[in-house]
């Protein structure tokens, strides 16, 4: 009780210093700090839980020979991984070069960038690819997309989301953080956040897999770039400088996006890192906020992968049926990523 009126002011606070600030902080929440704490303050029960499903986590992962991964072209050093689905290749962090994806719905690039907070020496001096991007800046990583689509879509149907494969079993005081978080973003994004923990494994037919989905202008950046011009490289050192952000201008950034027309011909551009400060991908923890952090991630997705996904739900907003099924989905974007240095079993790659 002492945590959740704890966290209801600080929603209360944030609220009354504006909505760009309110906004901030209901999304680094409830991504990843109140779900996380919560996961920290467990019941005794809770604490039980989370301990075990650690030690699964930790005894999937398998010793891997560093030197297949080399011969994928994965760095020496700390980084993130990740494959697009349907799979083509393993990507990873911090690429000179942005890497390609191709379905049926839609084509682009995708780019992610961090810091090597991995070693502190090296991250305070800058000397590192993008090391000049993220000096002066207090995020720890971002994420950049580029898309065109091969049909026009509905907004109103597109979500931008993150999965995890299976269902993670919470602890009532976890979920109360939850509830309490997920409620607060609510009252900023509206009818358009959508937040499952997910069916348990008992549940009989097609199972919800643990998702959080918002609208497109969770983005902090985009681009649009009309069809016949040359949309600006991922790896473009001036790209914060192109299209609109949404820091400083909440309302006009949102409608701006909500009234993109997403349609093949443009390419779209957006760029992602509001939340990056508490949560350090490399060493997969939350971060950032005293005393409760450092803490695992995996304490909450169980095991990597995650899912990055852009989708659009059939039926939304109509019918019985309000669950984000698979069945459901037509995915545009999906991409599993993990650490290097907490990668997933070989069942699971």
């Amino acid at each position: 009780m002492v945590l959740e009126a704890t966290t209801a002011g600080m929603f209360a606070a944030a609220s009354a210093l504006g909505d760009e600030v309110w906004t901030f902080w209901t999304f680094a929440s409830s991504l990843i700090l109140a779900i996380l704490i919560g996961a920290c303050l467990m019941s005794s029960v809770g604490v039980k839980r989370a301990a075990s499903g650690t030690a699964t986590a930790a005894t999937s992962l398998v010793e891997f020979d560093e030197e297949d991964f080399l011969s994928m072209g994965m760095p020496e050093q700390p980084h993130l991984e990740g494959g697009f689905q349907p799979p083509n290749r393993l990507i990873h962090s911090n690429s000179a070069e942005a890497f390609d994806f191709d379905n049926e719905n839609c084509k682009g690039q995708f780019l992610p960038l961090h810091r090597p907070t991995y070693d502190s020496r090296l991250n305070d001096s800058g000397q590192y690819r993008y090391g000049e991007h993220f000096t002066g800046k207090k995020r720890l990583w971002e994420l950049r997309l580029r898309l065109q689509f091969k049909r026009r879509l509905n907004q109103t149907d597109l979500f931008f989301a993150v999965e995890l494969e299976e269902y993670v079993p919470l602890s009532a005081a976890t979920k109360r953080v939850m509830d309490l978080s997920v409620g607060g973003m609510r009252q900023v994004v509206g009818d358009r956040l959508y937040h499952t923990p997910g069916d348990p494994t008992e549940v009989a037919g097609e199972r919800e897999r643990p998702t959080i989905a918002m609208p497109l202008w969770t983005f902090d950046q985009f681009i649009e770039t009309p069809e016949g011009e040359t949309p600006p490289e991922l790896t473009d050192p001036n790209l914060h400088e192109h299209g609109h952000r949404r820091f400083g201008q909440l309302r006009e950034y949102r409608r701006m996006v909500d009234s993109l027309d997403l349609r093949p011909g443009p390419t779209f551009t957006f760029c992602f890192w509001g939340v990056s400060r508490f949560c350090d991908v490399i060493e997969w923890q939350a971060t950032g906020i005293p005393i409760f952090t450092p803490l695992d991630l995996n304490l909450y997705c169980g095991r990597p992968p995650l899912h990055l996904v852009l989708y659009t739900l059939e039926g939304a907003g109509t019918g019985e049926e309000k669950r984000h099924l698979q069945s459901r989905k037509t995915y545009f974007f999906r991409c599993g990523f993990w650490s290097s240095l907490k990668r997933p079993s070989k069942e699971q790659r």
